[in-house]
Protein backbone atom coordinates (compact mmCIF):
# COMPACT_ATOMS: atom_id res chain seq x y z
CA UNK A 1 0.00 0.00 0.00
CA UNK A 2 2.69 2.63 0.86
CA UNK A 3 4.83 2.82 -2.36
CA UNK A 4 1.10 2.64 -4.49
CA UNK A 5 0.47 5.75 -1.61
CA UNK A 6 3.08 7.40 -2.72
CA UNK A 7 2.38 7.56 -6.56
CA UNK A 8 -0.81 8.35 -5.83
CA UNK A 9 0.68 11.20 -3.13
CA UNK A 10 2.94 12.52 -5.97
CA UNK A 11 -0.13 13.42 -8.77
CA UNK A 12 0.32 16.36 -9.22
CA UNK A 13 -2.21 18.92 -7.81
CA UNK A 14 -2.26 21.12 -11.08
CA UNK A 15 -3.11 18.47 -13.12
CA UNK A 16 -1.65 16.86 -16.09
CA UNK A 17 -2.23 16.13 -19.40
CA UNK A 18 -5.15 18.70 -19.48
CA UNK A 19 -7.02 17.16 -16.80
CA UNK A 20 -7.59 17.33 -13.00
CA UNK A 21 -6.27 21.25 -13.37
CA UNK A 22 -8.72 21.76 -10.07
CA UNK A 23 -6.54 19.54 -7.82
CA UNK A 24 -7.78 16.44 -6.11
CA UNK A 25 -8.01 15.52 -2.63
CA UNK A 26 -8.37 12.77 -0.25
CA UNK A 27 -12.35 11.88 0.73
CA UNK A 28 -12.03 9.17 2.72
CA UNK A 29 -9.82 6.52 4.05
CA UNK A 30 -9.90 3.52 5.75
CA UNK A 31 -8.10 0.01 6.02
CA UNK A 32 -6.90 -1.01 2.70
CA UNK A 33 -9.26 1.71 1.14
CA UNK A 34 -8.97 5.41 0.10
CA UNK A 35 -11.50 7.67 -2.47
CA UNK A 36 -9.97 10.81 -3.93
CA UNK A 37 -12.03 13.47 -5.68
CA UNK A 38 -10.29 15.30 -8.19
CA UNK A 39 -11.71 18.28 -10.17
CA UNK A 40 -11.96 19.72 -13.39
CA UNK A 41 -10.72 23.26 -14.47
CA UNK A 42 -13.32 26.05 -14.58
CA UNK A 43 -13.79 25.64 -18.70
CA UNK A 44 -16.89 27.02 -20.73
CA UNK A 45 -18.33 23.32 -20.18
CA UNK A 46 -18.07 23.23 -16.41
CA UNK A 47 -19.71 27.05 -16.90
CA UNK A 48 -22.36 26.50 -18.99
CA UNK A 49 -23.49 22.61 -17.72
CA UNK A 50 -22.41 22.43 -14.21
CA UNK A 51 -23.53 26.17 -12.82
CA UNK A 52 -19.96 27.30 -13.04
CA UNK A 53 -18.72 24.48 -10.42
CA UNK A 54 -15.83 22.36 -11.35
CA UNK A 55 -16.84 18.76 -12.59
CA UNK A 56 -16.05 16.11 -9.74
CA UNK A 57 -14.74 12.66 -10.28
CA UNK A 58 -14.44 9.68 -7.63
CA UNK A 59 -11.45 7.85 -7.72
CA UNK A 60 -11.61 4.96 -5.38
CA UNK A 61 -8.21 2.45 -4.89
CA UNK A 62 -8.91 -0.97 -3.01
CA UNK A 63 -5.92 -2.97 -2.20
CA UNK A 64 -6.26 -6.61 -0.87
CA UNK A 65 -4.09 -9.35 -0.41
CA UNK A 66 -1.89 -9.59 -3.74
CA UNK A 67 -3.96 -7.28 -5.76
CA UNK A 68 -5.02 -3.25 -5.96
CA UNK A 69 -8.06 -2.13 -7.80
CA UNK A 70 -9.20 1.20 -9.02
CA UNK A 71 -12.28 2.59 -10.42
CA UNK A 72 -12.57 6.53 -11.43
CA UNK A 73 -15.78 7.82 -12.33
CA UNK A 74 -17.42 11.09 -13.27
CA UNK A 75 -20.12 12.18 -10.60
CA UNK A 76 -22.02 14.42 -13.40
CA UNK A 77 -22.42 13.71 -17.01
CA UNK A 78 -22.63 10.80 -19.88
CA UNK A 79 -19.14 11.26 -21.52
CA UNK A 80 -16.00 12.59 -19.45
CA UNK A 81 -14.27 13.58 -22.80
CA UNK A 82 -11.67 10.58 -21.56
CA UNK A 83 -10.36 12.37 -18.44
CA UNK A 84 -10.84 8.91 -15.87
CA UNK A 85 -8.61 7.27 -18.50
CA UNK A 86 -6.06 9.46 -18.66
CA UNK A 87 -6.09 9.76 -14.98
CA UNK A 88 -5.88 6.35 -14.03
CA UNK A 89 -2.82 5.96 -17.05
CA UNK A 90 -1.02 8.07 -15.74
CA UNK A 91 -0.96 6.37 -12.71
CA UNK A 92 -0.13 2.98 -14.32
CA UNK A 93 2.53 4.49 -16.02
CA UNK A 94 3.76 5.42 -12.55
CA UNK A 95 3.19 2.26 -10.50
CA UNK A 96 5.03 0.66 -13.82
CA UNK A 97 7.94 2.79 -13.20
CA UNK A 98 7.86 1.44 -9.50
CA UNK A 99 7.96 -2.03 -10.90
CA UNK A 100 4.52 -3.18 -10.61
CA UNK A 101 2.43 -4.69 -13.39
CA UNK A 102 0.15 -2.07 -14.21
CA UNK A 103 -2.05 -2.36 -17.50
CA UNK A 104 -3.46 1.13 -18.18
CA UNK A 105 -7.10 1.19 -20.33
CA UNK A 106 -7.94 2.17 -23.45
CA UNK A 107 -9.48 5.65 -23.79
Amino acid sequence: MQGLKEVLDAYPKDGQGGVDLGGWSIAEEKDGYVRYEFKSGLGNFAKFFNGNKPFVDDFELEVGDGFASIRSASRVGASDFSVNAKRINYIAASLKAKGWNAEGVKA
